[in-house]
């Protein structure tokens, strides 16, 4: 006799529809690393890219059009091959293939965010991800550097992704060197993390295993050198290329100094009061967590060691090249404040949660002048905004694509406008020239910044003392810029352009 059975629910039903943990799990995570980039763009409405990656968008168009690219064009920055890479399908945004690369790096910024908060989580408690995570996403040098599409962001949530799997599975291997040799594409900071890493696991480890890691490890710097083989025929064009570009841009320090000028960029990257709360937390770790962060600890002193050690020889220091131990000390200041929360009776708890709240209250009382510091960003992308907006006008002109189309060459006054000019103008490697300092030399085209305001951040006082040469006409000005022409160069006869600007008629 056949006999009615039970329905079975489906597991959402016996939830009463509810999702499931994974999804509950998951949903946090997302809203983190989207809603960081969501809400960045809708305060800030970001429309340029910094120096470093517009050549990288550059690099990849010459690729596409069979171009070699001019890695060794005068102060071309150094050639970062996952920035490259990445900025490929970029291309395929067009004219806002910038705004592109800026939503990348936002939603680095967004996945840094999350992983600075896991990593608290699992090292000690969720309240010290939290503070973590919110210094991370508070920090106007942090927020500046995404907005204008630095790399350094992704970079800092690779290594912290790298700490991560290393901390949920200790001596895991291979994972950490991956996620380290796609970081080392970025910068050869992870090399050096790499190589630590692997005399970490040294120890323990057969003679083939050992062959497997080493072999992980050289992934990035092999790549590296092949790239710069390929495109400039020497393997070691980056490093030599890097030496020679920070003494062009004055970011060589004289040895002396680099110490106290890398506490002041760690002041300047987290802001005075983690000043505070940073060694509240080391002490904390060192008395009842020091096995938890010794990996952390070791690996933010790497890092500045890294650094410190390459400006003494000659290299760039920098305030962006802190961010990745930055963001890690960022946890060390969560476990000053919140440390307290998983002491044992019969430790003293009240000492460390008096402490912990008076280094909070140092950030609390800072939000005002913080506020003003993020509000200051805003104010200066508006500026340089507006003198990009005004360099893809000149880029965009029918008489200065005409003349320069016929002249082949154009020169700048500064460097900062070299790759957004090119870009502009689809002009091919090694058409832009440059005056600055003792290069003096001005091509059939000069493109001159005007001494407007919200030039300054181009050095416009500098930009007065170079003068067209004698015979030079006017072809083009708006707001920002004006471009002069060569009495070989010029042709057909001057109009007023819309909105007053003054431009050659193509001839």
């Amino acid at each position: 006799m056949a006999t009615a059975s039970r329905p079975t629910l489906a597991p959402a039903a016996l939830r009463g529809g509810r999702p499931s943990s994974k999804v509950r799990r998951v949903l946090p995570a997302l809203a983190v690393i989207l809603g960081v980039p969501v809400l960045l763009w809708l305060l800030y409405k970001p429309s340029y890219v910094n120096f470093d990656a517009r050549y990288s968008l550059l690099w990849a168009r010459d690729i596409v059009h069979g171009h070699t690219p001019d890695y060794t064009a005068v102060f071309a920055p150094t050639p970062h091959p996952l920035q490259t890479l990445v900025s490929f399908p970029l291309l395929l945004a067009g004219d806002s293939s910038a705004k592109a690369m800026v939503a990348v790096t936002l939603l680095a910024l967004g996945f840094l965010t999350w992983l600075v908060y896991r990593l608290g989580a699992e090292l000690w408690h969720p309240a010290v991800g939290v503070i973590a995570a919110v210094v991370v996403v508070t920090r106007p040098s942090l927020a500046r550097f995404a907005l204008i599409g630095y790399q350094d962001i992704a970079f800092a949530a690779l290594v912290v992704w790298a700490l991560l799997l290393e901390t949920r599975r200790p001596r895991r291997g291979a994972p950490v060197l991956l996620v380290l040799a796609l970081a080392g594409l970025m910068r050869p900071d992870a090399w050096f993390l790499s190589a630590l890493y692997v005399a970490y696991l040294w120890r323990g480890t057969d003679a083939r295993g050992r062959g497997q890691l080493v072999a992980l490890a050289l992934i990035a710097p092999a790549l590296w050198i092949a790239q710069d083989w390929i495109i400039t025929g020497h393997p070691l064009h980056s490093l030599h290329g890097t030496k020679a570009l920070a003494g062009e841009v004055n970011r060589r320090r004289p040895p002396l100094t680099i110490p106290k000028r890398t506490a002041w960029y760690y002041k300047l990257l987290l802001l005075w009061p983690l000043a505070a709360g940073v060694p509240v937390g080391l002490v904390f770790a060192w008395l009842y967590a020091r096995r938890r962060f010794a990996l952390l600890v070791a690996a933010a002193v790497a890092l500045t060691l890294f650094i410190v050690i390459t400006s003494i020889v000659g290299l760039s220091l920098i305030q962006r090249y802190l961010v990745t131990p930055g963001a890690l000390l960022t946890v060390v200041y969560g476990l000053g404040v919140f440390g307290w929360l998983k002491l044992a009776p019969g430790q003293p708890r009240k000492v460390w949660t008096v402490v912990g709240v008076l280094a909070l209250a140092l950030s609390l009382a800072y939000i005002p002048a913080q506020a003003s510091k993020l509000h200051a960003i805003k104010s200066t992308m508006t500026r340089e905004a507006r003198n990009y907006a005004d360099l893809k006008l000149v880029g965009r002109s029918p008489a200065v694509r005409a003349r320069f189309e016929r002249c082949g060459t154009i020169s700048t006054i500064g460097h900062k406008a070299m790759p957004d000019l090119r870009y502009w103008l689809n002009g091919p490697p090694h058409s832009i020239d440059l005056v600055e300092g003792t290069k003096t030399k001005v091509g059939p085209l000069m493109l001159e910044p005007r001494a407007t305001r919200q030039m300054w951040t181009f050095d416009a006082d500098e930009f007065a003392k170079v003068k067209p040469p004698p015979g030079y006409k006017r072809l083009y000005t708006n707001h920002s810029w004006a471009v002069w022409a060569a009495p070989g160069c010029t042709g057909g006869r001057l109009s007023a352009a819309p909105g007053g600007d003054v431009q050659a008629d193509p001839g």
